[in-house]
């Protein structure tokens, strides 16, 4: 059996001895790192390809080894013992830990090198949708109301959202009033994915807004699946419903939606952070600032520790400064500490420290491994930090949820995986031992995530929706009282509480539209070339009108806000009379009119 050890050795080394410093030195330009990148993917293949031969290699002599022991038992002469035995020892001495695996010929690695950067670049969104869209061979409307009720009971939003002849039709039935600067967030994936995907058939569509899934299906838990069933028995009863959610995991029936933050304000808002169009770039550029052999070999997280998981990792890193380092920061931090770690001489420095200071994308990629761990929601930095080119420890323990695209990524290839916490130190001690493979894992994450642009993830959801319209089984039409949705800056005039908030967002950018107004085309009041017609969001989706919450907001006499609509269901939902805002005169226009 030492022979299998000292395979497994090998095996090791076949599959984490991926970069040697000699083959791939650090670059300071861009176009120079992504030759770095290629041959990172070149040897991953390589060496990846050489971990499955090894491993049949080991299931052969495992066999073998069997055979030996069974021979050795029903007494089988010693000669023929002997025969296995040195078969054994040859094999392992053919494939033990090599010190060194020898770098491709370089025109081989050139051309694969090509190849296998296409290959990271290309997302297989079918595969994905596909796997989604199984538990739902057919989809019936009732199914679709059953979803209203579903995410509109425990929803800060919840919305249907039309495609009907290449136009897109809204109706709310929670859009909370005190969250309407991440409103048209919810919304502009499917606007974006119709800009470009005009010609998208018609769908039916019911989104919640909310950080977890609505639609449980854990047969395992007893307590879980006997509400489940309660709920929607089939039979004569209702069927599960069909809810977009922002995350999904094996253990839920919802499609999966994007997380707000895909789709930020373009314009200053409370978060700080700018939309995946611009932030993408950015951060691509950012990562390619810091070579591999100036980072910090100490895993780093820098943000909110609120969780309970959080809280482990920081208990952890204080017991470890050695290996990690875990800097506390609130978003009400940003306006009170005004100096970077870096700037204090903290950066360096492991351990737990809390609302001392923070640190900018770049400062965050100076280190060598990134800490991603489970938030009170779900954590929507992993695929920020995957554009650093650091390693990103993705830490399992909390974890229930995943965004869309991370179905697309491989634990050991785009990033590495520990169980818990506790384990995080370890893992650095040995990844610093293992600096190739480190690197390597590191370059594919980066290159993997380099291609994850608006274009990409709106590729994602043009496959998912044309998937879901192939099995709507009824025609769609737009409900009464929707509101047509043509450009951003519809959305913004649509939840805006007011008329100086609506200035405070709106780009008036045309080129948002679907069916952007031609060239010289004279714009007007209330849509200036979008599709606005003075809509608001009903009052009764913009609050909780529990006792303990607002049971008196939608007072007619006495409202809440008169940029809200008491308009029924069915109705266009224009706002309340006593509303003092030109919604649709010439004041409607924005900030440069």
């Amino acid at each position: 059996m030492r022979a299998l050890v000292l395979i497994g050795c090998g095996a090791l080394v076949a599959l984490f001895g991926l970069l040697s410093t000699s083959q791939i030195t650090d670059r300071p330009t861009f176009n120079e790192e992504l030759d770095g990148l290629k041959q990172a993917n070149t040897l991953l293949k390589q060496k990846l390809h050489l971990f499955e031969v090894t491993q049949n290699e080991m299931k052969r002599l495992r066999k073998e080894a069997m055979y030996h022991e069974a021979a050795a038992a029903e007494g089988v002469d010693a000669e023929r013992r002997a025969v296995a035995t040195n078969e054994l020892k040859h094999v392992a001495a053919s494939t033990a830990c090599p010190e060194s695996t020898p770098a491709p010929e370089p025109a081989v690695a050139g051309g694969m090198a090509e190849m296998l950067l296409k290959a990271h670049a290309k997302w297989d969104w079918r595969m994905i949708a596909t796997e989604r869209m199984q538990p739902w061979p057919t989809i019936t409307k009732q199914q679709l109301l059953t979803g209203v009720k579903t995410c509109n009971a425990s929803a800060m939003y919840c919305q249907r959202m039309q495609i009907y002849k290449g136009a897109l039709y809204l109706t709310d039935y929670a859009a909370i009033f005190f969250d309407r600067h991440y409103a048209p967030a919810r919304v502009m994936p499917i606007l974006e994915t119709l800009r470009r995907h005009p010609n998208l058939p018609d769908i039916d569509i019911v989104v919640a807004g909310n950080d977890e899934p609505r639609v449980p299906a854990i047969p395992g838990d007893h307590r879980s699946w006997t509400r489940t069933c309660e709920r929607w028995p089939g039979g004569r009863g209702d069927l599960p419903p069909v809810v977009f959610s922002p995350t999904v995991n094996p253990g839920v029936l919802d499609l999966p939606w994007f997380d707000f933050a895909w789709f930020f304000p373009r314009r200053p808002h409370k978060l700080r952070t700018a939309p995946w169009s611009v932030l993408h770039a950015k951060l691509l550029e950012d990562g390619s600032k810091v070579k591999w052999a100036d980072k910090f070999e100490i895993a780093m997280h820098t943000g909110n520790v609120g969780s309970p998981h959080r809280k482990v990792l920081s208990a952890v890193a204080a017991n470890s400064p050695d290996e990690m380092l875990v800097n506390e920061l609130f978003i009400g931090d940003h306006g009170k500490i005004r100096q970077t770690c870096e700037e204090l001489n903290l950066h360096r420095k492991g351990g737990f420290q809390q609302h001392k200071c923070y640190m900018t994308f770049e400062q965050q990629c100076r280190y060598k491994y990134l800490l991603n761990s489970a938030s009170i929601g779900y954590a929507n930095k992993f695929k920020s930090l995957l554009l650093c080119g650091s390693v990103v420890l993705y830490v399992r323990e909390g974890m229930r949820h995943k965004e869309f695209y991370e179905f697309g990524l491989l634990p050991g290839v785009h990033y590495v995986a520990v169980d818990t916490a506790k384990d995080v130190p370890a893992m650095v001690r040995w990844l610093r031992q293992n600096d190739d493979y480190a690197r390597a894992v590191a370059a594919a994450g980066r290159a993997r995530m380099s291609s994850l642009n608006v274009g990409a993830v709106t590729d994602f959801m043009a496959e998912l929706l044309t998937q879901y319209a192939s099995r709507q089984a009824f025609r769609v039409e737009p409900l009464a009282g929707a509101v047509r949705i043509e450009c951003e800056d519809d959305l913004w005039r649509h939840y805006a509480l007011s008329m100086g908030w609506a200035r405070a967002y709106m780009k008036e950018d045309n080129g948002t539209c679907v069916h952007p107004p031609p060239p010289g085309a004279t714009l007007g009041p209330p849509g200036w070339g979008g599709a606005y017609r003075g809509s608001k969001p009903r009052c009764i989706a913009s609050h909780d009108l529990g006792p303990k919450a607002q049971p008196f907001a939608c007072n007619f006499s006495h409202p809440f806000s008169t940029a809200e609509s008491w308009e029924p269901e069915g109705v266009f939902p224009k706002p309340h009379p006593a509303n003092r805002e030109n919604w649709m005169g010439p004041a409607s226009k924005g900030l440069f009119g």
